[in-house]
């Protein structure tokens, strides 16, 4: 063997009291370790409490979904016979249209009918106009020469009356 000394230690303390202060740090770590469960512990805790306020309300809601149910259930009914009134309004607005579209067509039969009837009456008034007119003429020749004759008369009328005196 080696006969040197071993050195001593910077560290002049027993060999008792650095493996006491190694069980001090290490029971210094295990209060740490504590205290994190501590907090860990006191968080799951809150959650906790949150959760049966959670639940609680829960059960309030499901209470008062099963006390609406019947509500909603007249609700629904509602809305079903609501959408079959739709229906029957629609079936019927289809059927309004198809005779609104007979309607139309009809209306405009006789726009056509009434434009053929003013263009006759147009045709016959001015048709009516002329022969009038020409019954005018021969009216007034006929006044024409009834005057002429008449003057005529007049005039051998007053001849004769001057041969007879």
């Amino acid at each position: 063997m080696n006969e040197e000394t071993t050195k001593e230690l910077p560290n002049k303390l027993s060999f008792e009291e650095r493996v006491f202060a190694r069980f001090d740090a290490m029971d210094a770590r295990f209060d740490t370790v504590d205290a994190r469960f501590d907090a860990v512990d006191a968080r799951f805790n809150a959650v906790d409490v949150r959760f049966n306020t959670v639940e609680a309300r829960l059960e309030k809601l499901e209470a008062r979904a099963y006390d609406t149910k019947p509500i909603w259930e007249k609700a629904l009914a509602a809305i079903m016979q609501t959408g079959l009134e739709v229906g029957e309004i629609k079936a019927k607005v289809a059927g309004i249209e198809t005779k609104v579209a007979g309607i139309e067509t009809e209306v405009a039969g006789m726009k056509t009918d009434y434009a053929g009837i003013r263009n006759e009456l147009t045709e016959m008034k001015r048709d009516l106009k002329y022969k009038v007119n020409k019954s005018i003429d021969l009216i007034l020749e006929f006044l024409v020469e009834g005057r002429t004759d008449l003057r005529d008369a007049e005039d051998r009328i007053k001849q004769l009356e001057t041969k007879l005196a």
